[in-house]
């Protein structure tokens, strides 16, 4: 078995490209995801699990904004940039980059700038907590980088600039804000923790605004205008499913937890589920390398080799992820005290977490795999279904079982959006996706 992945990792069949992309992803992500980890540590800290509750709950509506910010434009980019660039057709990418830049710096600034003037309304009406509106205020720019950092990455990963593309999404903002957080935290308490990761998010979009100009050098001059109702087709469904996927699912039970709890339950469970989300970042490490691989096969019609390596892929997520799930699951309480002796009661919570996860590493990239040959629907309505059940349960578990309640939430829906993924993918494609079932 070891020689045989030696052999794909050296050689040039399509197993070798994605698994020296996902070496690189993985070292790099697993690098971010250590330093992000390590952010939140010193968040729980410095703060508290009071100021962290305020923290967490300000990155949540900045996340959900953001995402809605990008319109979806961040996948669509990586599938035109991916097939275009396959082609030679550096023209094209350079016009559906261009379109896709300027719509998402319109609505980072606007959305900045709605959060920014309207945080203390937001922090004393919708939340009942004066004093969450200072921190979000601080928070606020992030609502602007974020959409830029994410759309400059996967312009870089649509080019095969994994390594790059990584160090921009994972690497950059929380290296920033860790150096800017003590002093900024001793100057503004909470506020500082805020504004470290906002800059941090800067920062690092306009590292990649550096990098795709670097690695776009010498291509194609003229730049000729990208249809923006194209454009706007593909992104639409995935808009839909971007804001369930990316905001709700991730953040929903965090924010309806914020009207029902107490600052200190909120960090409590923030701190939880980013522990919980490190099994997240195995996937999306794979993910960065293999989305290309996806498509380009599914363009060329070889769908037996495309069910091949996405079969393949999702047993080596699922083992790769299998220790930590484990020590998630068992041993949850030991885990989070590292953010202090009074969050060690989130520890059911991040067990419950966890099985959420270990489902989805089973599954690999069924959500990917659908964008990248061309089943949007498909995903929008999963996420839906997703998005639906997360803010339902929350609704109904959180004001009678708080944290756990919470963590219920989160882990069943993933659950249930993931299953759906796995049977759209057995009707559009017909294979299935989950190493364990059978291939046919």
């Amino acid at each position: 078995m070891l020689a045989e992945l030696k052999a794909k990792f050296l050689g040039e069949s399509d197993e070798g490209e994605v698994l020296r992309g996902a070496a690189i992803a993985f070292v790099l992500r697993g690098i971010g995801a250590v330093l992000a980890f390590a952010l939140s540590v010193v968040v729980g800290r410095l703060l508290g699990a009071e100021g962290a509750g305020l923290y967490f709950l300000s990155l949540s509506i900045v996340t959900i904004a953001s995402v809605v910010a990008r319109f979806g434009l961040d996948n669509s980019l990586l599938r035109f940039i991916a097939s275009a660039a396959s082609l030679g057709e550096w023209a094209r990418v350079k016009g559906v980059r261009r379109l896709a830049m300027g719509m998402g710096t319109i609505a980072g600034l606007l959305t900045a700038a709605a959060i920014i003037i309207f945080a203390h309304e937001i922090a004393l009406h919708a939340f009942g907590q004066p004093q969450l509106g200072p921190v979000l205020r601080a928070m606020g720019a992030a609502s602007f980088g974020l959409p830029l950092m994410m759309l400059n990455a996967e312009s870089l990963k649509g080019l095969k600039r994994i390594a790059a593309a990584v160090c921009v999404s994972s690497i950059i903002f929380p290296s920033v804000a860790l150096l800017t957080i003590y002093p900024l935290v001793a100057a503004m308490g909470p506020s500082g923790a805020a504004a470290a990761y906002g800059l941090g998010v800067l920062i690092a979009a306009a590292i990649g605004w550096l990098l795709w100009h670097f690695f776009m050098r010498g291509h194609a001059a003229d730049v000729p205008k990208f249809a923006i109702s194209e454009l706007w087709a593909s992104c639409r469904p995935l808009w839909v499913m971007a804001i369930v996927t990316k905001a709700v699912m991730p953040w929903a039970a965090l924010l309806i937890l914020g009207f029902f709890a107490a600052p200190a339950d909120t960090g409590i469970y923030g701190a939880a589920a980013r522990i919980a989300g490190l099994v997240t970042f195995i996937l999306l490490t794979v993910n960065t390398a293999i989305s290309p691989k996806f498509g380009e096969l599914y363009a060329k019609g070889e769908i037996e080799q495309l069910g091949r390596i996405a079969r393949r892929f999702a047993l080596v997520v699922a083992l790769i992820a299998s220790p930590l799930l484990v020590l998630l699951i068992f041993a949850g309480g030991f885990v989070i005290s590292m953010f202090g002796p009074e969050f060690v009661r989130g520890g059911t919570a991040l067990a419950i977490l966890a099985l959420g996860q270990a489902f989805s590493a089973l599954c690999g990239s069924a959500g990917s795999l659908l964008i990248m040959t061309g089943h949007v629907t498909q995903v929008r309505n999963a996420a839906l279904v997703g998005g639906g059940l997360v803010v339902g349960l929350s609704v109904l578990l959180i004001p009678m079982y708080n944290l756990i309640g919470a963590a219920i939430a989160t882990a069943v829906s993933i659950a249930i959006m993931n299953l759906i993924y796995v049977i759209q993918i057995k009707r559009a494609l017909g294979f299935v996706v989950i190493p364990i079932w059978r291939a046919k």
